[in-house]
């Protein structure tokens, strides 16, 4: 696979995001949090056995998929068997959720009829701290956190894996199966058997630990005392919220909090995410995320995109809807698109960035998706901008000047946030799309089994 024989440019260049597969396949390395990026890192370069699995030096999608999916055609979207909007019937573990509950809902399902003999999915350990868990209750699902967004050390997934035999459900981000499939490829072919299915989020990005330094700078709390941290939660769109040691409570709104729109801004994601061209989870059996479409704006909780990868992942969704665990309507790919933008579904942004940072000589990991040919490319004069203002931000952030990145966002940037909230307010409330007539809504009818 990759040429490189350790992992010195993803340190040089801060592209880990965290997955844990270097640490299970070479001893000599540790994942720590960078004091001034503030993500997870290898402390040491290690050897060649790390770099064959790195996810931030190359990714061997066709291989991978071929691995996972067989002979199942792949398309611009990845392996697709079919797509849907899906939503949890069970109202609490719906706003929980903000997005559907469709995960727990799987889950659920998957543990009761005995499909696997256990399911694997970040739980909440103290703090910023998540750790893979093991389950094998379907009523211990429900304790489950929900989306996390800050940057783990993740190799306590592979743990899990290895340290316990049997057929099992994994829930995990594109990037985390990347690392994980590598490792299993290359160091563990054992444990292939035992990733019998796999929930991938529909990744909206991984964020620094800076995001959480900054939300703290801003409504005033000590980021080393946190005690619970949700991102989402409360409905469709949810709210950023945090409780400290000591019982206070600080919480934001994600759509109209200032605060938020500085602190989660796309500079603060890890430097890979903006080169990540798989977005949408190639390699997961059966994908979840938020259904952005102008006909679900309407919804009170939330309601799911789901992206099935093989007839098995179609099954679940549709027993689910037949044991009325959830409601489900049959869309396209469009709705994929559609929700999710060209610009992440087919990489735009990600493959000029990737060729421009080549182009000026920074380290960039091959990623090759099957989306590559499919979209276009972002201008090049946008990707300079992007470079520029990143790397000026990261300096603001390893120096904590988090006030002047909230000013900075007030007065230089905020005509290109205004116009990011025009563009959303004509597209999902106006539908301009579709009056212009280059696409059919949904209609409530078809919806209208959906809270």
């Amino acid at each position: 696979m990759t040429t490189h024989d350790d992992l010195t440019a993803v340190i040089e260049s801060g592209m880990c995001i965290g997955c844990g597969a270097c640490e299970a396949a070479d001893p000599s390395v540790t994942l720590v949090l960078d004091p001034d990026r503030k993500i997870f890192q290898p402390d040491s370069p290690g050897g060649s056995a790390s770099a064959s699995v790195c996810p931030a030096l190359e990714v061997d999608y066709s291989g991978l998929q071929q691995s996972i999916f067989g002979d199942a055609e792949v398309g611009p979207y990845g392996v697709v068997d079919s797509v849907f909007l899906a939503q949890s019937t069970d109202h609490d573990r719906n706003v929980k959720a903000s997005s559907g509950g469709l995960i727990k809902e799987i889950l659920r399902s998957l543990l009761r009829d005995g499909t696997v003999d256990g399911a694997i999915a970040l739980d909440h350990v103290d703090g910023l701290d998540f750790q893979a868990r093991l389950l094998r209750d379907e009523d211990d699902v429900d304790s489950l956190p929900g989306s996390i967004y800050h940057n783990l050390a993740q190799r306590s997934l592979i743990d899990v894996l290895e340290q316990n035999e049997g057929r099992f459900a994994v829930v995990a981000i594109p990037c985390q199966l990347e690392g994980l499939y590598a490792y299993i490829r290359d160091h563990a072919p054992h444990l292939r058997e035992r990733v019998a299915f796999t929930i991938g989020l529909l990744c909206g990005w991984q964020y620094s630990h800076h995001s959480i330094e900054a939300m703290a700078h801003y409504l005033g709390f000590d980021a080393g005392e946190v005690a619970e941290i949700s991102f989402r939660g409360g409905g469709p769109v949810g709210k950023f919220a945090v409780q400290t040691r000591d019982g206070s409570t600080y919480s934001a709104s994600r759509r109209v909090d200032f605060s938020y729109q500085v602190a989660f801004d796309r500079h603060f994601n890890t430097t890979r995410c903006h080169v990540c061209v798989n977005h949408s989870n190639f390699l997961a059996h059966l994908v979840v995320g938020d259904a952005w479409l102008p006909s679900t704006v309407f919804t009170r909780t939330g309601i799911s995109l789901v992206t099935c990868r093989t007839p098995e992942a179609t099954a679940v969704v549709r027993r689910l809807t037949e044991e009325g665990t959830c409601v489900s309507t049959e869309v396209s790919t469009e709705e994929i698109r559609e929700s999710q933008t060209d610009r992440v579904v087919f990489g735009e942004f990600a493959y000029a960035y990737a060729d421009y940072r080549r182009s000026i000589g920074e380290h960039t990991p091959r990623l090759d998706g099957p989306n590559k040919d499919a979209g276009g490319r972002s201008d090049l004069r946008e990707v300079e901008r992007f470079h520029r203002e990143l790397r000026r931000k990261q300096q603001l952030m390893a120096e904590r000047r988090y006030r002047l990145l909230f000013w900075r966002k007030a007065t230089l940037e905020l005509p290109r946030l205004l116009r990011r909230y025009l563009r959303w307010f004509l597209v999902r409330i106006v539908r301009v799309k579709s009056l212009g007539g280059r696409r059919q809504e949904i209609t409530r009818e078809e919806l209208k089994s959906f809270r």
